[in-house]
């Protein structure tokens, strides 16, 4: 059986109720870490904390981009745990539509789900942390920041995760002092299902533009392979972190949508 550092850690895991997030919980549980799962949507989140039969994972509902609430639930999950170890910033979410078209409700959306979601989570996490003696924060950014090819009429989700990335480097020197290491995750692309709550049109005007660009991408992932490797930024030695991994498929792929067969 392999040792894991995370073993009997406390890990706070945001959006952990689908997609990555999910994925990345049942990782970590096989893994024997404690797991804090935080989202919204209770009903969905007590479903998918039921799946696991585990006693070392509970969920508290909570909207990540309220900072107050966000503030409570970190006092429960002390008081449940005695302890919090490491806090992955996972919530994310895009609309893909050209930035003109994009309603003013969207745009803060996307802002609050996938910037201030994640200020918020550290600045709240990190006296926590401190109490506890140090520990770790995985921020997660997208590979839409560094690759054109990932998908197309992203601009304001993208721009949002690229202020993750400054972000994060930021506040890895803030953190020096803290014993509190910093690491920002890069994802490619992960078929989540999500691509179903899209604006059919939007939508499809995206995935024509994406087309434009080229017939082929590198292709995409499941959420219980791409939480793997959140996981594992999690399983250095105290004291040593990566600051950026970035892991997305490599393989020629024709470009699709999440639910197409390949070449439709």
């Amino acid at each position: 059986m392999p040792q894991w550092y995370v073993e009997n850690q406390v890990v706070v895991v945001t959006g952990g109720s689908k997609g990555i997030g999910e994925g990345l919980v049942g990782v970590l549980l096989e893994r024997g870490a404690k797991v804090a799962v935080l989202a919204r949507d209770n009903a969905r989140l007590q479903a998918s904390v039921a799946q696991w039969q585990s006693d070392r994972v509970v969920g508290f509902p909570v909207d990540v981009s309220d900072r107050d609430a966000l503030d409570e639930v970190y006092c429960k999950i002390w008081e449940h745990f005695g302890q919090i170890n490491a806090v992955i910033n996972n919530v994310g979410f895009q609309f893909p539509r050209r930035v003109e078209l994009m309603p003013a409700q969207e745009v803060r959306q996307l802002v609050e789900l996938n910037l201030l979601s994640t200020i918020f989570g550290c600045q709240v996490a990190i006296p926590w942390l401190r109490r506890n003696g140090g520990g770790r924060i995985v921020n997660i950014s997208s590979a839409t920041v560094r690759c054109d090819n990932e998908f197309a009429h992203l601009a304001v989700y993208t721009a949002c995760k690229a202020g993750v990335d400054q972000f994060t480097a930021e506040l890895r020197k803030e953190l020096v002092e803290d014993n509190i290491l910093v690491t920002l995750f890069s994802s490619g692309s992960v078929f989540t299902g999500t691509v179903n709550n899209f604006d059919e049109n939007a939508l499809a005007e995206a995935y024509n533009a994406w087309l434009a660009k080229g017939e082929y991408y590198g292709g995409s992932t499941t959420p219980p392979i791409m939480g793997a490797a959140i996981a594992q930024s999690l399983e250095y030695p105290p004291g040593i972190a990566a600051e950026f991994i970035e892991v997305k498929p490599g393989v020629r792929t024709s470009k699709r949508l999440e639910g197409q067969e390949d070449g439709a």
